[in-house]
């Protein structure tokens, strides 16, 4: 921790205040107080990160994404449904307006979503988002892989939830 917080230090002095590499800086130190249960403080972090992202980045950029993404996931650990949705879904928003459009990265947001949805017994929708997982991954280049096999065993789950 103390490195990366050396490295914030020195970064902060010597670039400008929306430079990309302190948005990986403030990223890493979020994701590490999240390892340590400072989760507050680790969001902080990330949320300071994406700012920096969007002020960097063109508002297609996977990275944004990515942060939003990471964010999402948080919440939904903490379980603030609500909030993790709205992350994913401006993940899912940048994701799809990408000049390369990651649909692996696409298809494991939806299944995350498609999982909150049902927490909060929202089948119907929960049911679309697993769809949209399963269509998406077989588009990417991994349309076999073990992620996609648990896509397509969530699907089925939720569709007999939803009968």
């Amino acid at each position: 921790m103390s490195y990366y917080e050396k490295t914030l230090k020195i970064y902060t002095q010597i670039l400008p205040v929306n430079h990309p590499w302190l948005a990986t800086t403030y990223k890493n130190i979020g994701l590490a107080r999240i390892s340590m249960k400072e989760r507050m403080t680790g969001l902080n972090n990330l949320c300071k990160a994406m700012e920096i992202r969007k002020a960097a980045f063109p508002s297609n950029h996977p990275s944004i994404a990515s942060i939003c993404g990471i964010i999402g996931g948080v919440y939904r650990e903490v379980g603030d449904y609500t909030t993790a949705l709205k992350f994913y879904e401006e993940a899912l928003d940048i994701g799809k307006r990408s000049s390369h459009i990651d649909y692996t990265r696409l298809a494991m947001t939806y299944y995350k979503m498609s999982r909150i949805l049902s927490e909060l017994k929202v089948y119907e929708k929960a049911v679309k988002h697993a769809e949209l997982a399963v269509e998406s991954v077989k588009k990417s280049s991994t349309p076999n892989s073990p992620d996609a096999i648990e896509f397509k065993k969530n699907l089925e789950q939720l569709q007999g939830k939803k009968s």
